[in-house]
């Protein structure tokens, strides 16, 4: 008997969740001998609770067939938040509903930390409920902090966008012989993997000279002798900090500057630049650039990882065939099998497992002062961004 399958995006977006999203529909065509129809949830879970589906089969061909190259999160996303079961069960009934309505029983989410506890609750109440319904993750997230995966679709491309970001603005650092001290906020909620991807600009000859993950405690008074040792010796200096450093206070840098934000510093994340700016303004007297790489680190498809890409599309496809063999309340994952050649297995992970444990950079990638990266992490991210622009360096 055929049965409707159902694909959600959730979270924020990434330069490859829509490879992904391509995936899932070739896969889910290929076996249309168990799946008839595939919908997809408009704007995440909240389309799935109000019946806000798209029959993804009517969509045009051609605007399928482009999306492995399109930035963003073609369906949508939401920032809604649904209460424990048991405390308020009025959603999970209504997806319940939904879901019968449509003979979906299918489900692959595609998402990060936050989703994988999401589809561990809904899988949890539809077997309470016993409607028999396979629920498959598909992982994605720039910050690369789910746990029990080498690496997440999404993580890649950005870090190969904050390495080339990064080699190019090495560049406009060292253009004039006056003093300059510059930053260059990236993104990293608890996760400094991101941030430690700067390191791949010395192979452009232009490393950072500081770098700060949220792993290590933010000490102001620490950043600036840092900064003041290197600015005597080159009078130049280039630092790169993680959004979710903290002070030893338990503190995001950004609370500093906008108290609306330290109500939800989950949802809110980003702008230390401002603190920074005026905790260098304090001590130096020299010309001060804070930049923030924004959201382009997530959503940019030019500097997208050709490996990226391909993995999240594999990993829509592999979710798929594993839930139509029957697998439920599993996480697509990447087992790396080797460096050099790079080589990764696909496999399954319990959902149960991995919900609510992050991943964290292990601090062996940090050098004895926690200000910089050990050359080490070049050996696992490098393989991820592939060839990097080559420039001239020309030492006078």
């Amino acid at each position: 008997m055929k049965y409707n399958a159902l694909y959600i995006q959730s979270g924020g977006p990434t330069s490859v969740i829509n490879a992904s999203a391509y995936g899932v529909i070739q896969s889910c065509k290929e076996h249309n001998h168990v799946i008839d129809r595939l919908y997809s949830a408009k704007h995440g879970i909240v389309g799935l609770i109000n019946k806000n589906l798209i029959d993804v089969y009517e969509i045009d061909k051609q605007q399928i067939e482009l999306l492995p190259k399109t930035p963003g999160m073609i369906f949508g996303s939401c920032r809604y938040q649904i209460k424990d079961a048991k405390e308020d069960d009025s959603d999970y009934r209504k997806i319940l509903e939904t879901l019968q309505e449509y003979n979906i029983r299918y489900i692959f989410i595609n998402g990060g930390n936050g989703t994988v506890k999401l589809s561990k609750n809904i899988k949890e109440y539809l077997d309470d409920q016993n409607y028999q319904c396979n629920v498959i993750v598909i992982p994605k997230t720039v910050d690369n902090d789910i746990s029990y995966i080498d690496h997440t679709p999404g993580f890649p491309s950005a870090a190969r966008h904050v390495a080339i970001s990064i080699s190019e603005l090495a560049y406009e650092l060292r253009t004039y012989d006056t003093g300059l001290i510059m930053t260059i906020e990236v993104m990293g909620r608890n996760t400094g993997f991101l941030a430690a991807a700067s390191l791949l600009a010395s192979k452009t000859g232009s490393s950072p000279d500081l770098i700060y993950v949220p792993e290590v405690v933010f000490c102001p008074e620490k950043f600036i002798n840092d900064v003041e040792m290197v600015y005597k010796q080159k009078k130049k200096c280039m630092a790169v900090i993680a959004e979710g450093v903290k002070t030893n206070h338990g503190q995001y840098l950004f609370e500093f500057h906008d108290e609306r934000k330290a109500q939800n510093p989950e949802l809110n994340m980003g702008g230390i630049s401002p603190y920074i700016y005026e905790l260098l303004k304090e001590h130096f007297q020299c010309k001060i650039r804070c930049i923030d790489l924004g959201l382009m680190q997530r959503c940019s498809t030019y500097t997208t990882s050709k490996l990226d890409v391909e993995e999240a599309l594999l990993m829509g496809k592999f979710a798929v065939k594993a839930a139509v063999n029957g697998e439920s309340g599993k996480m697509v994952s990447l087992k790396r099998l080797s460096n050099r050649p790079y080589k990764t297995k696909m496999q399954l992970v319990p959902i149960e497992e991995v919900a609510g444990k992050e991943a964290k950079l292990p601090l062996h990638y940090l050098n004895d002062d926690k200000n910089h990266i050990n050359p080490e992490y070049l050996d696992y991210v490098g393989p991820l961004v592939g060839p990097l622009p080559m420039y001239a360096n020309i030492n006078f």
